[in-house]
C-alpha cells in the first residue's frame, strides 16, 4: 500500500489506511468497492444501531467467535469477570479451642512454632527450639571471657551464685584448662569428665541484658570449629570473628581490652554433651515425678515389652498397644536391659523412627542407653519404677513433659552423624 495523496499529512493517511484495513476484514465482498473519504466534520455522539448501514447491522447480529475482536476472544481477568461483592476480605477460618489445645500439647508443633532465628555459625534459619544459646562467661582468677553454652548451664549458673553477688553476677564451675577429648558415644556411654577448678562470672552488658548468640548444637559441627576457634589468629583471638559486629568495639558493649580476653574452650563439645545430658535427666525426672502412674488411660507412660532391639520387634510391640488420644505425638524410649535380662542389645542398630500401626504415622525412637550416661540411667531406674521396663512409650501432655520430649530430640540431634564435606 502506497500513499497516493502525497500532499496530505502522514497522520491522516495512516488513519485512512487503518480504516481500510479494518473495513476489509468486516465488510462483505460487495462493500469492498465502496470508498469512504475521511470526514472532517465531528462524529455524532448519540448514534444508535438503527442509523448504521444494513450490512453493519447484519454483521453485528451474526457475530461469532471468529469475527469478534482479539480483545474479546482473550481470557478475561477474574477481577473483571468475578468482582468482589464488597470491601470485606476472604480470611482463613480461625482455629477452634479444641484445635488450639491439641496443637499446644504437640511437642513437634510447639518446637516448629518457636520464632525463627539465624545460626551464628552456619547461617541457617531454624526455630529457636532447635538452637542453643551461647554467651560470654568470665573467669574470676584470670578474667578470661569464655564463650560457653549458657542456655544449657542456666540452672548451674544460678545455683552457684555467691551470697554477696548481684543478680547480674552468676557463677558457674567449668573446666577451662582441659583439652578436647575424643568421645565415641556408640562404644562408650560414659559422659566426659569436666573438672571444676575455678568459678566463672557471667558477662553482661551495660544495660543489664546478657549478650546471646544462637548456634546449631551438633556435635560434629562443634568439634570441627573448636580447633580453629580456640587459637589466636594474629594479635586477636579467632573467636572474635564469630561475634556479631554490633558486639565489638567501638559500637558494641565489648571493650577493646575485653576483646583480647575472649576465648573459645577447646573442650566445648564435651561440655555441651554433658550439659545436654544433665538437662534431659532433670526433665525426665521432673516428668516422672509429676506423672507416676503407668498405663493410665490417656496418660503419659505406656509399658512396651521388647525381647530384642530390632525394627520388626519394635513394630510388633507397638502394635500390641491399645490406641489412645494423641498417640502420634509421642515417642518410644528404649531403656536397655532390665533387671531380669529380657532384652539385650542387638548388632542391628535401632531405627531412628518407627511407624505406628494404629495411626500410620511415624514416631521417634530414643535409645536412652546411648543418649544418657550410665549413671543417669541407673538413677532414673532407682528413682522411678517405670524406667525398670525394657521400653516405654512416652506421650507428652503438659509443659513439663513437652519440654522433656523437645530436649530428648535435641540430644538425639546433637549426636547425629554429620558429614561436613557435603
Amino acid at each position: 500500500m502506497e500513499c497516493l495523496h502525497s500532499r496530505i499529512p502522514y497522520a491522516k493517511w495512516r488513519l485512512h489506511a487503518f480504516q481500510q484495513l479494518l473495513a476489509s476484514s468486516r465488510l462483505p465482498a460487495t462493500a469492498h468497492a465502496t470508498k469512504r473519504s475521511i470526514s472532517t466534520t465531528p462524529r455524532r455522539q448519540n448514534k444508535s444501531a438503527h442509523d448504521a448501514p444494513a450490512f453493519e447491522r447484519t454483521n453485528i447480529n451474526n457475530a461469532t467467535s471468529d469475527t469478534l475482536p482479539p480483545s474479546k476472544r482473550l481470557p478475561q481477568s477474574p477481577l473483571i469477570t468475578h468482582p468482589r461483592p464488597g470491601p470485606e476480605k476472604n480470611r482463613k477460618r480461625r482455629p477452634t479451642m479444641h484445635e488450639t489445645d491439641q496443637l499446644s500439647k504437640n511437642p513437634w508443633a510447639v518446637a516448629l512454632a518457636s520464632p525463627i532465628r539465624m545460626c551464628g555459625v552456619t547461617g541457617a534459619r531454624l526455630p529457636t527450639a532447635l538452637l542453643g544459646k551461647w554467651g560470654l562467661v568470665q573467669q574470676q582468677e584470670t578474667e578470661q571471657l569464655h564463650f560457653m553454652p549458657v542456655g544449657l548451664m542456666q540452672d548451674l549458673l544460678q545455683n552457684n551464685r555467691p551470697p554477696n553477688s548481684n543478680h547480674s553476677d552468676i557463677l558457674a564451675t567449668v573446666d577451662v584448662k582441659g583439652q578436647q577429648s575424643e568421645l565415641d558415644v556408640s562404644s562408650e556411654n560414659k559422659s566426659p569428665t569436666v573438672d571444676t577448678p575455678s568459678p566463672l562470672v557471667q558477662q553482661n552488658n551495660k544495660q543489664g541484658r546478657q549478650l546471646l548468640l544462637r548456634i546449631t548444637e551438633l556435635l560434629p559441627l562443634l568439634r570441627s570449629i573448636s580447633a580453629p576457634l580456640s587459637r589466636k589468629s594474629g594479635k586477636k583471638p579467632a573467636v572474635l570473628k564469630l561475634l556479631p559486629f554490633r558486639w565489638k568495639h567501638p559500637q558494641g558493649p565489648i571493650k577493646a581490652s575485653e576483646e583480647q580476653k575472649l576465648n573459645w574452650m577447646s573442650n566445648a563439645p564435651d561440655i555441651v554433651l554433658q550439659s545436654m545430658r544433665n538437662v534431659v535427666y532433670r526433665k525426665l525426672d521432673a516428668a516422672s515425678t509429676k506423672f507416676k502412674r503407668l498405663g493410665k488411660p490417656n496418660g503419659v507412660w505406656r509399658a512396651v515389652d521388647l525381647h530384642e532391639y530390632s525394627e520388626s520387634a519394635v513394630e510388633d510391640a507397638l502394635g500390641c498397644l491399645k490406641p489412645f488420644e494423641r498417640m502420634e505425638c509421642g515417642g518410644l524410649l528404649l531403656l536397655g536391659s532390665n533387671a531380669d535380662g529380657l532384652a539385650s542389645q542387638s548388632s542391628v542398630p535401632c531405627p531412628d523412627s518407627v511407624t505406628l500401626p494404629q495411626t500410620e504415622s511415624k514416631v521417634p525412637v530414643f535409645d536412652l542407653s546411648s543418649l544418657l550416661s550410665e549413671s543417669d540411667l541407673i538413677q532414673l531406674r532407682e528413682s522411678h519404677p517405670q524406667f525398670q521396663r525394657t521400653a516405654l512409650f512416652f506421650r507428652p501432655d503438659e509443659e513439663v513433659t513437652i519440654d522433656a520430649m523437645i530436649y530428648l530430640w535435641k540430644l538425639k540431634r546433637l549426636l547425629v552423624k554429620l558429614d561436613l564435606e557435603e
